[in-house]
This record gives structure tokens, C-alpha cells and sequence, in this order.
């Protein structure tokens, strides 16, 4: 029952000692990242609505 807890504590040690050695990103590098996701979200999301709209249209012509 200790070798576990044991694990635990020793895990979450080393945890914290690698969360200090992180480079954590600026507030306008992290915007400006949220900025691309969006954008590049907002872009393949109208392509995929195209697409499926071309798709939607050939299967109701052949369908009629």
C-alpha cells in the first residue's frame, strides 16, 4: 500500500519540477495564436460548407 503512494508523491514532484523548466508564452503570442486557429477554423468550415452543398446538389440531381 506505500510503494504506490510512494509513485504518486514522486510523480508529482517530478511534475512540478518539469512545470518550472517550461517556457510558458506571452499574452499577445497566445492571442495572436488564437487568432490563427480561428481563422484557419473559419476558412476550413466554409470550405467543408462548400463542398458538401457541391456534394448535396449532385446526389439530389441523381437522386430526381
Amino acid at each position: 500500500m506505500i510503494r504506490p503512494i510512494n509513485q504518486v508523491v514522486t510523480f508529482v514532484r517530478e511534475s512540478r519540477d518539469e512545470l518550472k523548466k517550461v517556457t510558458w508564452p506571452e499574452r499577445d503570442e497566445v492571442t495572436s495564436f488564437t487568432v490563427v486557429v480561428i481563422v484557419a477554423v473559419v476558412i476550413v468550415s466554409i470550405f467543408l460548407w462548400i463542398v458538401d452543398t457541391f456534394l448535396m446538389t449532385i446526389v439530389q440531381t441523381v437522386m430526381y
